[in-house]
């Protein structure tokens, strides 16, 4: 039993296959691939919908990948046995796979819609000022956290977002915003801020208490969701000097990356990117 591969994809989506793009088994998938798993091997799963439950045919490919390598998967909630030999015998096993594969995708689609729906009526009802409840979904701002089914502000996160503000309306850029605020010690994640988070930072309208959530086609702003750092006032100025940042007023062309064309900005403040 090799013990250092009892990979685990804990909260990640089998359906989305968030569990392959950016979680163990997209690991143990390249591992398979370049031949780092020996012929031989044996793959243990709780079930065919743990290993899977994309489209029938994606989840099923993934299957035939692993096998295809000379490794065995096997199924421990029923004991089925997927290899090129056993497949081989008993050909009707892979019909039984794509029918659990199938079932699997059409339980997650089924959920997964039921959940949209659910999340859409408290938006709408959020809107409409008859919910005042918790919206799971999206990401939550990094200056606050709930507490006993509330938002409290996170005091220092509080400080960092509203020094590294008043920095970005004097005129400071990202990198020196940064670096101001290292020296006072903030931090706007607790990981060590990158300059880029300025710039997503000043767009966020959860700055004035907004949630900002996108389901499907969908898009919803719920006014007064978070407990506001900034007034409308405040907002609106902090906008119009965003939409001037970077304007060159000096006469010439600017050295761009890309061929001196100017077709190469930064997607959060508008500026040419120069190196």
């Amino acid at each position: 039993l090799d013990e250092s591969l009892s990979l685990r994809d804990e909260g990640l989506s089998a359906c989305h296959q968030r569990h392959v793009k950016s979680g163990a088994l997209g690991v143990f998938l390249v591992a398979v691939e370049q031949g780092r798993i020996p012929q031989g091997s044996v793959l243990v799963v709780e079930g065919l919908d743990r290993l899977s439950r994309a489209e029938p045919i994606q989840a099923q490919a993934q299957l035939a990948q692993i096998v295809n390598a000379g490794i065995t998967v096997v199924t421990a909630s029923d004991g089925k046995t997927y290899s090129r030999e056993h497949l081989k015998a008993n050909p009707m096993d892979l019909v039984y796979s794509l029918l659990v594969m199938i079932r699997a995708h059409e339980e997650s689609d089924t959920k997964s819609k039921r959940v949209l729906a659910s999340i859409r009526r408290q938006c709408t009802g959020w809107i409409a000022g008859t919910y005042r409840g918790l919206i799971r979904n999206g990401k939550d701002p990094v200056w606050i956290r709930l507490v006993d089914g509330q938002w409290e502000l996170i005091p220092e996160r509080v400080a960092a977002v509203r020094e590294g503000l008043r920095l970005y309306l004097t005129g400071y850029g990202a990198t020196k915003i940064i670096e101001r605020l290292t020296e006072q010690e903030l931090s706007l994640t607790g990981r060590g801020p990158q300059a880029l988070q300025i710039y997503r930072l000043v767009n966020q309208r959860a700055l004035i208490g907004e949630k900002e959530l996108t389901l499907g086609q969908e898009k919803f702003q719920l006014p007064g969701y978070y407990p506001a750092l900034l007034t409308q006032a405040e907002w609106d100025a902090l906008q119009l000097a965003n939409s001037g940042r970077g304007r060159r007023k000096a006469k010439g062309p600017v050295p761009h990356i890309l061929t001196g064309l100017g077709i190469t900005v930064c997607g959060y403040c508008g500026r040419a990117m120069v190196g």
